[in-house]
């Protein structure tokens, strides 16, 4: 069996509502997009998080030296 590094691509979306107290709308987003960056939302994003697009990506890796077959040095050695 060869042994493959798999690059993964995911577009990921989250939408939920919050309920906040603040003195205007401006006021309100500000303090949510801090708790957002705080990861205090963590749990919300998490339920409602979907998957938009995906993309997966494979590449062949050398057994010897490590690198991607296509980079690979040692057949050239031999």
């Amino acid at each position: 069996m060869e042994t493959f590094n798999v690059r993964v691509s995911l577009q990921q979306e989250s939408i939920f509502n919050v309920e906040i107290e603040a003195a205007d709308s401006e006021d309100a987003e500000e303090a949510v997009q801090v708790a957002v960056w705080e990861d205090e939302y963590t749990d919300e994003i998490r339920q409602s998080l979907e998957i938009l697009d995906e993309q997966y990506d494979a590449e062949e890796i050398c057994p010897e030296c490590k690198r991607w077959i296509d980079k690979c040095e040692c057949k050239e050695d031999e």
